[in-house]
């Protein structure tokens, strides 16, 4: 089997209740055309690059499956049918995909689906306290900690203090003090 990505633009007039009901009808041609389906995405509306049909935005759903080549060519005869699409664009991704170790390594990437546990309301009261004060050191803290302003005038005062005349390089400095040192 292939994996392929179908990119579909919808109109953007088409209400969110008719692009659930166009997403489940493709996932069925996918299904019963014996494909499997890795994810479909919805990403909204966005502005198209050019004109189509007079719509300046276009609604954009993604499929990415794995299938037959059969399959795609049913898929695109679907979607040349439908009134809703203004554009399509399918692309096959990879030429052999083993469909149970993808499925193997999708489910190992997603986390057990296990129910959260809610933390106690004390722990949840102390929390936004103990970042308060993490946040905001006391008077008596901020008066012992050295102000940064005198450890940012040191290394400016080392600097004007040092031998160099603006635009020469340390080495450039070192040979013209050997050379007064043999002169002298």
């Amino acid at each position: 089997m292939r994996r392929y990505e179908c990119v579909v633009v919808l109109d953007p007039e088409v209400p969110d209740d008719d692009v659930r009901l166009f997403s489940d009808r493709f996932s069925t041609v996918i299904n019963t055309g014996g494909g499997e389906i890795i994810k479909i995405e919805d990403w909204g509306l966005k502005r198209l690059a050019y004109l189509v049909r007079k719509k300046e935005r276009g609604r954009y759903i993604l499929f990415d499956f794995v299938g037959v080549p059969a399959l795609i060519a049913e898929m695109e005869r679907q979607l040349k049918i439908a009134e809703e699409v203004m554009k399509f664009l399918s692309v096959k991704l990879d030429d052999e995909v083993d469909l149970e170790a993808f499925k193997a390594a999708s489910q190992e990437a997603m986390p057990p689906a296990e129910v959260p546990q809610e933390p106690a309301p004390t722990e949840t009261a102390e929390a936004p306290a103990a970042v308060e004060a993490a946040e905001e050191p006391s008077e008596e803290e901020a008066a012992a900690e050295p102000q940064p302003e005198a450890a940012e005038t040191a290394p400016v005062e080392e600097l004007s203090a040092s031998p160099e005349a603006p635009g020469t390089t340390p080495a450039e400095t070192e040979t013209e003090t050997k050379k007064e040192g043999e002169q002298a």
